[in-house]
């Protein structure tokens, strides 16, 4: 019990921490060992040791699921009404879409007679399969006086009013 007496000078020692691992003593106030590094801990009564900031714990927020969510449906809304579902029907565009389906499916089942020239007579006529390439005749609705016709390429199908000439 000789530490427990005051020094010669009248001072009184200084408390010290002592690490849990190592043992080592610190100065009053340090957080952390100065010889192993470890976290320093004050115990008993009236100790008023800093808490530790941990910040994984309680960190979760509803918000961490929302916003994301938020934010991907208005993307996913955004690309649907910006890129859309090609053309409208009742359109000339649309039109010459459907004709351009059924001359493709029409070549693929006769592959010996390929439409050269649009004939919808034809198209509209039940094929091999009882069933017809085209449920109607087309007519564009700019102006019902054009003519719907295969593009020099042989696949597109162009309006004589309405398809820009390139």
């Amino acid at each position: 019990m000789a530490n427990d007496k005051p020094a010669a000078g009248g001072a009184a020692p200084l408390p010290k921490n002592v690490c849990p691992a190592c043992k080592t003593p610190n100065e009053l106030n340090s957080l952390t060992c100065k010889k192993c590094g470890e976290i320093i801990k004050k115990s008993g009564k009236g100790s008023k040791a800093p808490q530790e900031y941990d910040a994984t714990e309680g960190s979760f927020s509803p918000a961490c699921i929302v916003i994301p969510a938020v934010l991907i449906l208005g993307a996913v809304l955004f690309f649907l009404l910006a890129v859309g579902r090609g053309p409208k029907p009742g359109t000339c565009e649309y039109n010459q879409g459907q004709l351009g389906k059924a001359l493709w499916r029409y070549n693929k089942a006769h592959p010996e007679s390929r439409m050269t020239t649009l004939n919808q007579d034809e198209l509209i006529r039940p094929s091999r399969g009882g069933k017809p390439q085209l449920k109607e005749r087309l007519t564009c609705p700019v102006d019902p006086s054009a003519r719907y016709e295969i593009d020099t390429d042989g696949v597109t199908v162009i309006c004589t009013r309405c398809t820009k000439k390139r």
